[in-house]
């Protein structure tokens, strides 16, 4: 990605967990432990570990990386000449030691653990900003339960809502976004260790005791059996930001419909040179929502290669597995980036009530014809209620009147209802069904979480 759209579409931090300065730091600790596992069941010399260990502290330094990046062209991966490298590193300051640098390991070994350690690292960014996504939806959904608003179906005007509740949703969203996170570290937070074929034959009797060793200094799960060619958990990985970023992509869909000139009920945060156009000074631009809605068009994209990258041939693969390589960086990054923008629009979100309330009444009182029609139905039958209210919608359309004005002129509302009923039947707060309810269930979750 060009650093000139880095800043629009990613998030700092997560970017950096995947630069090539970083990943070779992750190949340069996923080594270490290698080695200083194998030293403690007894398959190398624990001063060959710990010289390892020693020489490699500052290795990232002495990396030569345009040689490295031209050599990974020629060999198929990085690990190939970065294990050359890293050898000559260790071999500077004790030959006897470099010749136990990388033992008994493949590459795949290397590059899947450090992909991993980068994961781990990264879900910690994913799993902070969406908490605060989640408190600060809930604080939101809090501060607005009561502010009604529009609710619309197929873009179009349907039933009144409050903003308190979309926001209650996205809440919702966020906390199974966090639950999914949790649910799956235990599964796809987990060495990989089994050299060329899966069997760690060049280690002999020793490989069960040096998998678990290594698992445990890198304090990562122990796999059962080689993974190299199951790819579900890097996958799974992935599935599970595709479907954050897929919610985010949802609320930034919302929240820049709202911000439609002819709706203006809710905002973005302002700021100096935020939103604003070349050409038109009036602009006020959904900029934060572009972000993210690129972020969720692009993602499922991104999904389809890992999806594909699954089917693989026999023990390693050719080409599957080199694509998780391009994609998974990005859907990281593209994600992380997306969460970022959410919580800034949450956080400053400008809300105008009085356009709120103007939206509602704009359709003269049709929005409110359901809130009607059940109230006459225990008394005429829903089908005859729905009759007699249809026909005084399409007449208050056809002369231009509130449909409170035609319903109390209607026989059948007059002889159940006073100017006083039907005033409150048309109360847009009158007919909000149980949203409160859910509100509170939210918000109730969330305690409980915090217990």
């Amino acid at each position: 990605m060009s650093q000139l759209y880095a800043s629009l579409f990613y998030q700092q931090d997560v970017t950096e967990i995947f630069s090539d300065r970083a990943l070779v730091k992750y190949m340069i600790e996923t080594e270490v432990a290698l080695a200083q596992a194998q030293a403690a069941v007894g398959v190398i010399p624990q001063s060959a570990a710990d010289i390892i260990t020693f020489a490699t502290q500052d290795a990232v330094e002495k990396i030569d990386f345009q040689s490295l990046a031209i050599a990974t062209g020629l060999a198929g991966n990085i690990a190939i000449p970065f294990v050359k490298q890293l050898t000559s590193i260790v071999k500077q300051v004790d030959e006897e030691a470099s010749r136990y640098v990388h033992w008994g390991a493949t590459s795949q070994d290397i590059l899947d653990t450090a992909c991993v350690l980068q994961s781990r690292d990264a879900l910690v960014i994913v799993e902070l900003l969406l908490n605060q996504c989640y408190q600060t939806a809930l604080q939101q959904a809090q501060r607005y339960r009561h502010q009604v608003m529009m609710g619309r179906t197929w873009l179009q005007q349907a039933l009144p809502i409050t903003l308190g509740h979309k926001l209650a949703r996205w809440a919702s969203a966020f906390k199974r976004d966090l639950d999914r996170l949790q649910l799956m570290k235990s599964r796809v937070l987990t060495a990989q260790l089994g050299g060329a074929v899966g069997s760690l034959a060049s280690l002999q009797n020793q490989g069960t005791s040096v998998t678990q060793a290594f698992a445990k200094t890198l304090n990562l799960t122990h796999a059962a059996c080689t993974w190299h060619g199951e790819r579900d958990r890097i996958v799974e990985i992935a599935s599970v930001l595709g479907l954050i970023t897929g919610n985010a992509g949802k609320m930034a869909r919302d929240w820049s419909l709202m911000m439609q000139t002819e709706v203006a009920e809710v905002f973005e945060p302002t700021a100096q040179g935020r939103g604003g156009s070349s050409t038109m000074p009036h602009k006020r631009n959904p900029v934060a929502a572009a972000s993210v809605l690129a972020a969720a068009n692009r993602v499922p994209a991104l999904m389809s290669s890992m999806y594909q990258s699954m089917v693989q041939e026999h023990e390693r693969s050719l080409g599957s597995w080199h694509a998780e390589w391009l994609a998974l960086p990005e859907i990281f990054q593209l994600t992380a980036g997306a969460l970022e923008r959410t919580l800034d629009v949450l956080k400053g979100m400008d809300v105008n009530a009085e356009n709120m309330r103007a939206n509602i009444e704009c359709t003269q009182g049709l929005i409110m014809a359901e809130a009607v029609m059940m109230a006459l139905a225990p008394h005429l039958g829903r089908l005859n209620a729905h009759h007699v209210v249809e026909a005084a919608c399409k007449k208050a359309v056809a002369e231009q009147k509130h449909l409170k004005d035609i319903m109390a002129e209607t026989a059948e509302v007059t002889a159940l209802f006073d100017a006083k009923q039907l005033e409150a039947i048309f109360k847009p707060e009158s007919y909000l069904g149980n949203i409160q309810d859910q509100i509170d269930a939210v918000l109730q979750e969330a305690k409980g979480e915090a217990k």
